[in-house]
């Protein structure tokens, strides 16, 4: 069985941008060890591999969608001209990735 560590949990939060306490990484490393603990559970069931996954719970037959058609648009003016800024006609907005600025 995979092992998720603090170290990890500490990784994916730097790199997610969350900050987190030292008893949220010991919750979460439980929580993700339960996680862990079901999946490989759930992989010794023979003949699972040959379950096709769920994506919805029931199948809805009487489900109906409509149909994907545009019936208007706007303009880029129309589309960017309540932004804050604009640059080359889109919305800039501010830097999210790649640590503080």
């Amino acid at each position: 069985m995979q092992k998720i560590t603090k170290e990890n949990i500490q990784d994916y939060a730097l790199k997610l941008m969350f900050k987190m306490k030292d008893e949220e990484f010991e919750t979460f490393e439980k929580e993700f060890e339960t996680i862990l603990k079901h999946m490989d559970l759930i992989s010794k069931i023979d003949g699972i591999e040959k379950v096709e996954p769920l994506v919805f719970p029931f199948k809805n037959e009487d489900a109906k969608l409509r149909k994907d058609v545009a019936n208007s648009t706007l303009t880029t003016f129309d589309a960017v001209k309540n932004a804050h800024e604009t640059i080359y006609d889109e919305v800039k907005v501010p830097k999210v990735v790649g640590g503080e600025s």
